[in-house]
């Protein structure tokens, strides 16, 4: 997602129409930043195979109040035009919709806390969003190797007081923690207040689950400080911001 002010100035582009119509003027009509007609159009039988997966309430958004949420970043600067949202609850729902979005061709953002800050967490056109937010379970905290395991839906701040119990706190402080979810911290490689004294979360991340575009489930939990075998996968997806694949889980120290 380019950075439209910092690429044009100051200038207000308040709108996606607004957006495309300045990119258009600057870049010519051949612009990649045009909607890439290779990709499908969301259906009403795309609806209804995402209510089959999703099988609980308010987990398929398409009222258009609720979608402005998140179709808009946290500083109102980009605005997307999805019709829909998908708020799965496990790994595998998140594998199953991605399975079926590839095989029709349908693009998705993946989306945490929306807390960014420039506009990559929010769609450009249609795009399905798809939300980690009821992802929110924290299953468990090794206290002989001080490492937790949680669902990348969780927030900062609920992480940091279920540690407090525990004589810890998490690596990583934002001034977005009672928003921000730890999979977008490891997903933006996000900094914070204590990156000089506990480094960055390339450092203290220890395992991650992940689900690649064509559903594949990567999955890569581990709970050792040392392990030297084979290819470290999952650095691969720390910073990654979503286009390897969606961090589903994760272990960090």
């Amino acid at each position: 997602m380019l950075n439209f002010s910092r690429l044009f100035g100051s200038r207000n582009i308040s709108s996606k129409a607004n957006t495309v119509s300045y990119i258009k003027r600057c870049f010519g009509s051949s612009s990649s930043m045009m909607r890439n007609d290779d990709f499908s159009t969301l259906s009403d039988s795309d609806i209804d195979t995402f209510k089959t997966i999703l099988k609980s309430e308010n987990t398929v958004i398409q009222d258009p109040e609720e979608l402005s949420v998140y179709n808009t970043d946290w500083m109102k600067k980009y605005i997307g035009d999805s019709k829909i949202v998908l708020k799965p609850k496990t790994t595998q729902e998140v594998s199953d919709i991605l399975k079926y979005c590839n095989q029709r061709r349908l693009a998705v953002v993946p989306q945490g806390g929306n807390t960014g800050l420039v506009g990559g967490s929010v769609p450009i056109f249609d795009e399905i969003i798809l939300s980690l937010s009821r992802m929110n379970q924290i299953k468990h905290f090794d206290q002989n190797y001080s490492i937790v395991h949680t669902q990348a839906g969780v927030v900062l701040e609920k992480l940091a007081e279920y540690l407090q119990d525990y004589g810890h706190m998490p690596p990583i402080d934002l001034g977005a923690k009672g928003s921000c979810h730890i999979g977008g911290n490891l997903a933006t490689n996000a900094g914070g207040i204590k990156l000089i004294k506990y480094n960055s979360m390339h450092a203290n991340c220890i395992g991650i689950e992940a689900v690649l575009a064509d559903g594949t489930i990567i999955n890569d939990m581990k709970g050792l400080r040392k392990d030297n075998t084979g290819y470290d996968l999952k650095q691969l997806f720390i910073g990654s911001e979503g286009t390897l694949g969606i961090i589903t889980e994760c272990a960090i120290l």
